[in-house]
């Protein structure tokens, strides 16, 4: 029998590049127009991901799970929290696109706590209103100049006891629509704002150092 594996992860993300600055001069990028986007699609709003369930933390004993009184301390439980290389864009076209390449260069990037919020961390404007757009409404359409986006990416080690096991990226809530990948390879997209979503990553990860990214549009 498999366990499931969940990798913890909490994103509360609402959305000027000036935060956290690194070493190095802070790179532009320059993308192509973004066509028929799943974020612009009300009949997409996940791909990949697994269907809902309820949450539940697995130990290898019952004995072991009373003794160690807390979900987050079972071998079979990696939290992902914690500093992640950060990108923040003002619009779509400002986005680096090959990002998750496992040889892109992030020289000039931020970082970033996760969980977080993007203005409180100092990336964008906070927006405090829930009657009126920031935007024209013109449903499904979001105009791509003001669709912010925030691209992140962090190496975490396989537990070597994990190999033969089914390994799980849970993300506990995020604000936005994210595309998620794991060692260069696209895993999954989902819409829904501060509700979970989880994606079955363990044909993506191997054993050793692994990457995952995450792009994540403030608007969908």
């Amino acid at each position: 029998m498999k366990y499931k594996i969940h990798y913890l992860l909490l994103i509360a993300l609402l959305s000027s590049t000036f935060g956290l600055a690194q070493e190095g001069e802070r790179p532009t990028y320059v993308a192509e127009e973004w066509t028929d986007p799943e974020w612009e699609n009300p009949e997409i709003f996940q791909i990949n991901r697994e269907e809902p369930t309820a949450t539940f933390y697995r130990y290898p004993s019952a004995e072991q799970a009373i003794a160690e009184k807390g979900w987050e301390n079972s071998p079979f439980y990696q939290s992902l929290n914690g500093t992640w290389k950060f990108y923040y864009a003002d619009s779509v076209a400002a986005r680096p696109t090959d990002f998750y390449r496992e040889d892109f260069d992030l020289t000039g990037w931020d970082e970033i706590t996760v969980p977080s919020n993007w203005e409180m961390q100092g990336f964008g404007l906070p927006i405090y209103t829930n009657t009126v757009y920031v935007f024209p409404k013109n449903p499904p359409f979001i105009p791509h100049s003001m669709n912010n986006v925030g691209s992140y990416k962090k190496t975490f080690e396989l537990p070597t006891a994990w190999s033969s096991k089914d390994v799980y990226l849970h993300f506990a809530g995020v604000s936005g629509a994210m595309y998620v990948y794991v060692n260069g390879e696209p895993v999954g997209y989902s819409e829904g704002s501060k509700t979970p979503a989880e994606f079955n990553i363990t044909d993506y990860v191997k054993e050793g150092e692994n990457q995952v990214a995450v792009q994540i549009l403030r608007w969908s």
